[in-house]
């Protein structure tokens, strides 16, 4: 992109793009609907629904972190395919169709449990979490190699625009979807019939994984992953003696993981379980939020012409780390508060999100890309995953808490929230001391 596309509006720059590239745009839009569906409220409330206890929904929701660690050993399979971008999307369709099918667990499992190995295992919860175990393994491995696939057809100077057009379009439809999901659970909820409206959510979540299948089989593929499957531990310890930059990047990845999921999974259950809200009560403040994040998307795309991820990425956490902190304070006596929460996430939502992704593309070396992308979604993997299960933890011994700061009443929950937001404004200490001279 020239300098004088860059004066035109977004809508303008976006109708310069190539073929290949506008493919991918609504490839990316039709993928993202999908994740905000799969991995939102809606599939919390459809595992409070299917049993999975408050301290467990996280736990269950950080299996896609656990299926990136696993990934790597995993990569081995794409060496008996000769034909990569079929294979490619095949495996991710049928990664997301295996993730829906947990909505059938409800009818084909009973409810009910048995003590195995001293454990006490419940048999709807132990489906789901097989189920999504290897269906997020598929999702993973298919998925690196899609968004390698994606970067590699978007040149730098044109990717800020991209993803800030993208999650305009991408908020947008998720809002209406939501709307209708929202009102249609609630509704079908006051009659004892709230699976119908999962199951109807789901299948409409097949059918974009499906549409978006379509759209992959028709962009260009240039083999460019060669040689790249395959890494030993021995290789690993190599690139981390070789290249410390790499290295202090995994960290910082691997931290800011960790303190980010203690909390994160768990916002959804703390609104429906201790704030009380419904699905239309969380649509509504989503809506605000997708609002913010419409206004300022285009901001993000110009900001990130001129300001490098790694800073982009600094400054969000930053103020996330406070919003963590901010989130014990909303309570069902300061239920207004939240507008504060939902306003900030939609300031920061576009810059976070691609700054989390575009950040390992600066760090990562050409020739060896697949090999630094898959140990970089590994460690960062296992550190939410890590963390998911310490904030598991933390509610679980804390769940008789109830801690009083003047009018705020803090249980265990909170004290999860304010320790999380404490690790990430370690992890930006970190960025600024051990990262301050990349760019």
């Amino acid at each position: 992109m020239d300098h004088d596309d860059r004066k035109k509006g977004m809508f303008a720059q976006v109708r310069s793009f190539n073929g290949n590239q506008k493919k991918f745009m609504v490839s990316q839009i039709v993928g993202s609907v999908y994740n905000s569906i799969v991995s939102g409220v809606l599939m919390t409330g459809f595992l409070l629904y299917t049993g999975v206890p408050a301290a467990g929904v996280g736990v269950i929701l950080s299996i896609p972190l656990l299926a990136n660690v696993l990934q790597v050993p995993f990569g081995k399979i794409w060496d008996f395919f000769r034909n990569s971008k079929q294979a490619i999307n095949r495996m991710v369709l049928l990664a997301r169709l295996l993730i829906l099918s947990i909505v059938f667990i409800p009818l084909l499992v009973s409810e009910g449990s048995q003590r195995m190995m001293g454990v006490q295992v419940e048999f709807r919860i132990a489906a789901i979490s097989v189920i999504l175990f290897f269906a997020y393994i598929f999702a993973s491995s298919s998925g690196i190699r899609l968004n390698y696939w994606m970067v590699n057809s978007i040149q730098p100077d044109i990717q800020g625009t991209f993803f800030a057009f993208r999650d305009r379009i991408v908020v947008g439809l998720t809002t209406l979807i939501s709307f209708g999901a929202s009102t249609c659970i609630d509704t079908l909820q006051q009659k004892s019939n709230e699976y119908i409206g999962f199951a109807i959510i789901f299948f409409i979540a097949a059918a974009i994984a499906v549409i978006d299948y379509i759209v992959i089989r028709k962009i260009h593929y240039e083999e460019q992953l060669d040689g790249q499957s395959r890494i030993s531990l021995k290789q690993c310890v190599r690139i981390f003696h070789e290249d410390k930059r790499f290295l202090h990047f995994l960290i910082y990845m691997f931290l800011l993981s960790f303190s980010m999921n203690m909390a994160n999974p768990y916002y959804n259950a703390y609104m429906l379980e201790e704030l009380h809200l419904n699905y239309t009560n969380i649509f509504m403040l989503t809506t605000l939020q997708v609002g913010v994040q419409i206004a300022v998307s285009s901001g993000w795309g110009r900001i990130a012409q001129h300001i490098p991820w790694k800073n982009i990425l600094t400054i969000v956490t930053l103020v996330l780390g406070i919003q963590f902190l901010f989130w014990p304070l909303v309570t069902p006596d300061s239920i207004g508060l939240i507008l504060v929460i939902f306003i900030t996430s939609g300031l920061i939502a576009t810059g976070l999100a691609t700054a989390q992704f575009m950040l390992p593309y600066h760090y990562v070396r050409p020739h060896n890309a697949i090999r630094y992308l898959s140990i970089n979604t590994a460690l960062s993997a296992c550190g939410g995953f890590l963390g998911s299960l310490t904030g598991s933890k933390i509610i679980s011994l804390f769940k008789n808490m109830d801690l009083k700061i003047g009018t705020v009443s803090i249980g265990s929950m909170q004290m999860n929230m304010i320790i999380s937001g404490l690790l990430i404004l370690g992890t930006v200490c970190y960025a600024r001391l051990k990262m301050r001279d990349e760019s």
